[in-house]
C-alpha cells in the first residue's frame, strides 16, 4: 500500500489522466449536439501521428499539439460529412473510421521511415503545460455550454432539434460545428500523449483511451468537469497498476493491465442508471421529418 500512496504516484496519475481528459471534453461538446462520434480513437491516433511528425518537422512540440488539432478538426469535417450530411448510421460510421484510423496511422508510420530503422525521440513537453492546457480548456468548454448563447443552441440542439430548427437556427450547421470542435479537442489529447512526457509514436499509442473518453461523458453525465474527474480516476488506476506490476504477486500481470478499464466499467454502470443521455443523441435531423 506504501507503494501506491506517493507522490510519484499522483504525478504519474495526473499524466496519464491528461489526453483522456480533453479527450473526453471534446466527445462532450459533440454528444450535446446530439453526434455520438465512436471514431473518436480513430481521431486521437490521427492526431497522435501528426503531433509526432509535425514535431520532428519543426523541432517543438508546441506546433506538434498544433498538428494534433489540426489533424483532428480534419477527421471531425469527414466525421460530420457522413454522419451529419450524408446522415449515415453514426455508430457504424464511428467504428469504420476507427478501424481505418489504426490502419491508416500504423501505414503511414511505416512509410516513414525505412525497415528496421529506430523512429527518432521528440522533444516533450513537461506536465505543467499539459496540466494549463487541461484546464483552459475545461474553462473553455463549461464557459461555452452554461454561460453562452452559443452553448445553449448547441446543448438544445441534442434535446430538441426540431425546437431549435423553427427558432431559425441550421441544425446541420450547429452539429457539424460541434464535431468538428470535439474532434479537434480529440486530435489535440492524441498529440499530448505523445508530445508530453512519452515523446514517441508507436502503433496504436492511444491503447484504447479514445473509447474510456467515450465511457466518461457518459459515466460524467455529459458534464465537463464531473468528465476530467472521471478522467483522473482513470489516471490513478492505470498508475497503481503500473506500481502493482512492479510488486512480488502471484496475480497475473494482465488482471493489472485491465484494472483501469474495469474500474471505469464498474463506475459506469453505477452512473448510467442515472445518465441524462441527450434526447437526440444519435439522431438524425430531418427536416419536417417524423
Amino acid at each position: 500500500m506504501d507503494t501506491l500512496l506517493t507522490l510519484a504516484t499522483l504525478a504519474a496519475a495526473i499524466r496519464l489522466a491528461i489526453p483522456v481528459a480533453v479527450a473526453a471534453l471534446g466527445e462532450l461538446i459533440s454528444e450535446r449536439a446530439g453526434v455520438l462520434n465512436l471514431g473518436l480513437e480513430g481521431t486521437m491516433l490521427f492526431g497522435a501521428l501528426a503531433g509526432y511528425l509535425a514535431t520532428i518537422a519543426s523541432g517543438t512540440p508546441w506546433l506538434g499539439l498544433g498538428g494534433g488539432l489540426l489533424a483532428g478538426a480534419a477527421c471531425g469535417g469527414v466525421l460530420a460529412l457522413l454522419m451529419v450530411v450524408v446522415r449515415a448510421d453514426q455508430i457504424v460510421t464511428g467504428l469504420a473510421f476507427t478501424l481505418f484510423a489504426g490502419s491508416a496511422t500504423t501505414y503511414l508510420f511505416e512509410q516513414s521511415y525505412t525497415l528496421g530503422q529506430a523512429p527518432p525521440r521528440i522533444p516533450s513537453l513537461s506536465m505543467a503545460p499539459l496540466v494549463v492546457i487541461v484546464l483552459v480548456v475545461l474553462a473553455g468548454v463549461w464557459f461555452l455550454l452554461t454561460r453562452t448563447t452559443a452553448g445553449l443552441v448547441l446543448s438544445a440542439a441534442g434535446e430538441a432539434p426540431e425546437a431549435v430548427d423553427a427558432l431559425g437556427y441550421r441544425i446541420p450547421r450547429v452539429r457539424t460545428l460541434a464535431t468538428v470542435a470535439g474532434s479537434a479537442l480529440a486530435g489535440l489529447a492524441g498529440a499530448m500523449l505523445v508530445c508530453g512526457p512519452l515523446g514517441l509514436f508507436v502503433q496504436n499509442v492511444t491503447a484504447g483511451r479514445g473509447w474510456v473518453a467515450l465511457a466518461l461523458v457518459v459515466f460524467a453525465r455529459w458534464r465537463p468537469g464531473r468528465a476530467v474527474a472521471g478522467a483522473l480516476l482513470f489516471g490513478l488506476c492505470d498508475a497503481a497498476q503500473l506500481r502493482l506490476q512492479g510488486t512480488a504477486t502471484e496475480i497475473p500481470y494482465e488482471a493489472f493491465l485491465a484494472l483501469p478499464y474495469v474500474v471505469t466499467l464498474l463506475a459506469l454502470m453505477v452512473r448510467a442508471r442515472r445518465s441524462g443521455t441527450p434526447a437526440a443523441l444519435a439522431v438524425p435531423f430531418v427536416r419536417g421529418g417524423t
